[in-house]
């Protein structure tokens, strides 16, 4: 997004979203729907699109099969993205900095507070949805507990999130959560399948991305398997000096940071499961070598904080180095 540009949202259904939507038709059907919702979402994939799906199902006049019917008043208007009962709540681009906002400030908060306790224009839900809720600010975690303690009528407050764990416990505790799981790993691959991978490719993919299919088909568009195989060729030369460890980080320059941390995190967890003993399933294959796996645990744990400075490429290839440094001095020692 940039300052010129609004987003047009639009619904976003998969068949894996099916148990949510189910529950909260069958909440509203009992006039049983709790004021504050937070979808516990795992894959990074479901956001706002699944959120819209959830609202204009919701608001449906007429929905069929958990969709909705696309034609009605309520779903024109979310389709334009003009229904005026809906409160949305995102991060906003900085024009003076011009880069995304880290955090979801209180003065949005604030505005959406204002907004809830307006007169509806329907006879309907108004409804406020805060997605990333993890990156709401301190202070508007805490604006936000009053309206959660005391709702206005006739409201829904959605969170969405993809770490509850960073949520204030007091906003957890206000809230119905509701699991948004990985579906299992035959659906993911019939799924994956009609997105016109081959069998081979779908059961790669599913486990470079940990079970998740949206991710997984992400990848393979990105080309994802060969990188790893170039990366490999890559370590392997660094481990043995025939290249140092600027031409080595240099190579992933080029690269999508969130692939670069998730290829690095790949690398360091297959040497995590080789010093405690295990292969890549978790079968015990090797002798454990306790130094080594304490340390490169350590590694593990201090490794996305450390590979998430953003603010240039060169501050990414420095902190990439030293954890690749880090990494060669623990097998060397080995």
């Amino acid at each position: 997004m940039d300052d010129k540009t609004t987003p047009i949202y639009q619904p976003v259904f998969l068949p894996w979203h099916a148990p949510v939507l189910e529950n909260m038709l069958s909440l509203k059907q009992q006039q049983r729907l709790p004021h504050a919702i937070l979808i516990d979402a795992k894959s990074d994939q479901d956001g706002i699109g699944f959120i819209w799906h959830f609202m204009m199902l919701m608001l449906c006049e007429k929905p069929h099969d958990l969709s909705p019917c696309g034609r009605c008043q309520p779903c024109r208007l979310m389709l334009s993205n003009s229904y005026p009962d809906i409160v949305y709540v995102t991060l906003l681009y900085d024009n003076k900095n011009k880069k995304m906002n880290k955090n979801i400030k209180i003065e949005q908060i604030r505005e959406l507070i204002h907004e809830l306790h307006l007169t509806r224009r329907y006879d309907n839900l108004k409804i406020a949805a805060i997605y990333p809720a993890d990156k709401m600010s301190i202070e508007g975690s805490n604006s936000l507990l009053k309206t959660l303690e005391e709702p206005a009528s006739h409201t829904l407050i959605l969170l969405i999130t993809h770490n509850r764990g960073k949520l204030p416990v007091t906003i957890r505790s206000r809230c119905q959560i509701w699991p948004l799981d990985h579906p299992a790993r035959q659906t993911s691959m019939e799924w994956l399948q009609q997105q016109g991978m081959n069998e081979a490719a779908a059961e790669q993919y599913i486990d470079f991305s940990e079970g998740d299919p949206q991710l997984a088909l992400k990848l393979q568009l990105g080309e994802y398997a060969s990188l790893v195989n170039q990366f490999k060729h890559q370590f392997a030369l660094y481990l043995k000096n025939e290249i140092d460890v600027s031409k080595l980080s240099s190579s992933l320059a080029p690269v999508e940071v969130s692939l670069v941390r998730r290829l690095i995190r790949r690398v360091v967890t297959a040497y995590c499961y080789q010093f405690v003993g295990l292969n890549a399933k978790g079968v015990v294959s090797g002798v454990v070598q306790k130094p080594a796996a304490q340390k490169v645990l350590l590694l593990a744990s201090r490794l996305d904080r450390q590979l998430r400075v953003e603010e240039s490429n060169l501050n990414l290839q420095i902190q990439l180095e030293d954890v690749l440094i880090s990494l060669k001095q623990i097998i060397k020692f080995e």
